[in-house]
């Protein structure tokens, strides 16, 4: 599939964030599928650290526990995060490519890795209270025009083909927390 993108493809930290935002279906128009993986890992990884570390200030601030203890965020978000972020946007892109063809090729997989590492900057919210709830089904908005743009799908084929891996990864969640705790983590009180 050629790049079908005018200009250059905008993978800067803050043009993309904002257009994943603002304008998702041209940013991911203009991605270049051919463009490495690095980018999108490094920018889900970011985000991610981003999410843990300002959560993490978040909830020390609110109950008062400013502590040497958030000495240690910082380093620890770094590793979970740079490690996490791309293991997630890999299986996520897999379990898509698996609902659409029955298997992960290694054709496709590049450019759903890539979009689907973009999209995960819809998550930059997560760390704000009652963000979740925004972030939740705009996200999911946003990943189903990812896998549409990259693979040049109808919306009703890619709209199939993430939202069933999603909302499995959800179900699992709901499963795991039960319906109180779930609600708790989609509202992310300050500190609860």
């Amino acid at each position: 599939m050629a790049w079908r993108g005018n200009g250059s493809s905008p993978e800067d930290f803050r043009g993309a964030l904002g257009e994943v935002w603002f304008a998702p279906t041209r940013f991911f128009r203009r991605l270049d599928p051919e463009g490495g993986l690095l980018r999108p890992a490094l920018f889900a990884s970011l985000v991610m650290y981003l999410n843990l570390l300002l959560e993490t200030v978040l909830q020390a601030v609110w109950t008062g526990e400013l502590t040497y203890a958030l000495l240690y965020a910082p380093v620890l978000g770094f590793v979970v995060s740079a490690v996490l972020a791309p293991l997630l946007v890999a299986g996520l892109a897999a379990l898509v490519l698996v609902v659409l063809d029955g298997a992960p090729s290694r054709r496709r997989f590049a450019p759903v890795f890539r979009a689907l590492g973009y999209a995960s900057g819809i998550g930059i919210v997560l760390w704000i209270p009652y963000g979740p709830l925004v972030a939740l089904p705009y996200g999911l908005l946003v990943s189903t025009v990812a896998v549409r743009e990259a693979l040049g799908l109808t919306w009703g084929r890619a709209a199939l083909g993430t939202l069933i891996p999603l909302a499995a990864a959800l179900l699992v969640v709901l499963l795991l927390t039960g319906p109180g705790e779930a609600y708790d983590l989609l509202r992310n009180p300050p500190g609860g």
